[in-house]
């Protein structure tokens, strides 16, 4: 037993030699040392006693109670992936699971993969939500997420796009489609799940308006067209031959509607192309700072970008350097 200690320990500190200092090393290796000292090791037993009917109908019960709070489907699939790979990673009944054992996949799930601790805060939300209805439906006596905490993100600003890039972006385009989508997805701060599921008649060309049926908390409301975008998305509509209903199609035949996989990719390659990074998301963070920057209320964005919280509306405007600057110089000084 003695020796699988000292393997620990080697295998501990072979792994930190790059991330400190010998001193730093030296300090570690006594640490263990001492910490481990008196410790008796027995090799845990990971045979899976969950049954996969057990596991599906469990799974499938989740899935219900998570459409019940009118969850996304791209999000339903994102608990199911995340929380699947868990359990089989750990191959452990629910009842054994321990605090610990999230820990380590956590760890473990970083370290191979090299992801944000953002997306592992992600992670961590996932598995939160998953075993905190575990145990208030009684499948388990004890939650083990219980003591794992938020982990800090740090804050970055997300830069919008500036208007010398959008119009590069513009110049650059294979297509009137994608100009009329680059348009759209300014003018109206929709979410990409939100454009492709548009058809030709949810337009209203009268008011220049449409209205999107919200991706996330699935209520209904009203965005409108600029006056570039109305022209860019008649012009792009006009020049289709096909009879398919939706907005957005593919450029070659048989024109299929546009996915939110396409749109990335074009957005990606066009992004490659002019050296300005592009992604749907962005002309929708966008649209909310020139709206914040142009005096439009608070609520009123938020209420246009179909956030139910202003906290969360606010993660997404960006505020000018050079308007806090005017208004200081105007209100302060």
């Amino acid at each position: 037993m003695e020796k699988d200690i000292n393997m620990i320990i080697k295998n501990v500190v072979n792994m930190m030699q790059e991330e400190l200092t010998e001193e730093q090393m030296h300090k570690l290796e006594n640490v263990l040392y001492i910490s481990f000292h008196g410790v008796k090791l027995q090799e845990e037993c990971t045979s899976l006693v969950t049954s996969r009917s057990h596991w599906d109908k469990i799974l499938k019960l989740f899935i219900a109670s998570k459409r019940l709070e009118n969850c996304s489907q791209g999000t339903i699939d994102r608990y199911v992936d995340c929380v699947t790979k868990l359990v089989n990673y750990l191959n452990k009944r629910f009842e054994d699971i321990t605090t610990n054992d999230i820990r380590y996949y956590l760890a473990m799930y970083q370290e191979t993969r090299k992801v944000s601790i953002s997306y592992m805060d992600t992670l961590r939300r996932y598995f939160s939500s998953f075993f905190g209805w575990l145990s208030d439906e009684g499948f388990i006596s004890k939650n083990p997420m219980r003591r794992i905490k938020h982990m800090k993100v740090p804050q970055r600003i997300k830069k919008p796009f500036t208007s010398a890039e959008r119009e590069h972006l513009r110049c650059n385009a294979k297509s009137q489609r994608d100009v009329a989508i680059m348009e759209f997805l300014y003018s109206t701060a929709a979410r990409i799940g939100e454009v492709t599921a548009l058809n030709r008649s949810d337009i209203d060309w009268g008011n220049r308006e449409v209205i999107i049926y919200g991706e996330k908390g699935k209520k209904e409301r009203k965005v409108y067209l600029t006056d570039e975008c109305a022209y860019h998305l008649k012009k792009y509509l006009m020049s289709r031959d096909d009879m398919n209903p939706a907005l957005f199609v593919s450029n070659r035949k048989p024109h299929n509607r546009m996915g939110k996989e396409a749109i990335w990719s074009m957005l990606s390659k066009l992004g490659k192309k002019t050296d300005i990074h592009a992604h749907p998301h962005k002309f929708r963070r966008t649209l909310l700072t020139d709206a914040g920057s142009r005096g439009i209320p608070l609520q009123e964005i938020q209420a246009y970008a179909g956030h139910q919280k202003p906290d969360t509306t606010m993660m997404y405007v960006t505020v000018s350097e050079s308007n806090v600057k005017a208004s200081f110089r105007r209100y302060i000084a």
